[in-house]
């Protein structure tokens, strides 16, 4: 198997599977890595990283826009897709220009989109998963209780006479 496709096959692997809300902190992350480096590489003047990162910045960021449920028609969702729309408007600018401050306003975006992301979506769902915990505990203790619970009569003898 050639190197590239093994590579490949191993992220297919790894996120095949992944919990959707995971993933969604995840591209967060990477995007917050690609815009860093992205900056990097201007600061340096090294075209190739900067090229390179940034393409890769712009495709996580049209993977978040292609990830806003396209059903949901609420002011939040529509201004999160407007946000994301504007974002990949204008990060090619920066090839161009060099704009920093292109990326500033994106690294600002994107990280207090993943904060809202960890603080409100993952916080949910780990309250909802100690809930659960929690009634299963509960069902399994009641179950011990029910069966362990014996039909033995309230009447107890005081000396037994053989």
């Amino acid at each position: 198997m050639a190197p590239n496709a093994q590579i490949n096959n191993y992220l297919h692997n790894q996120y095949e599977g992944m919990d959707p809300k995971q993933l969604i902190l995840s591209l967060y992350k990477g995007a917050l890595d690609r815009l860093k480096l992205a900056m990097e590489g201007i600061e340096e003047n090294n075209i190739k990283k900067r090229g390179e990162n940034l393409s890769k910045l712009i495709a996580i960021v049209a993977e978040l826009n292609a990830s806003v449920d396209a059903n949901m028609q609420d002011e939040s969702t529509q201004f999160l897709r407007g946000l994301y729309s504007a974002m990949l408007m204008e990060l090619p600018k920066v090839t161009i220009d060099n704009d920093i401050m292109i990326l500033v306003r994106t690294k600002a975006y994107i990280s207090k989109l993943k904060e809202i992301w960890e603080n409100d979506v993952m916080a949910q769902e780990k309250t909802e998963k100690i809930k659960v915990v929690e009634r299963t505990k509960q069902s399994v203790k009641q179950s011990l209780v029910a069966a362990f619970k014996t039909n033995t009569p309230e009447t107890s003898f005081s000396s037994i006479s053989v």
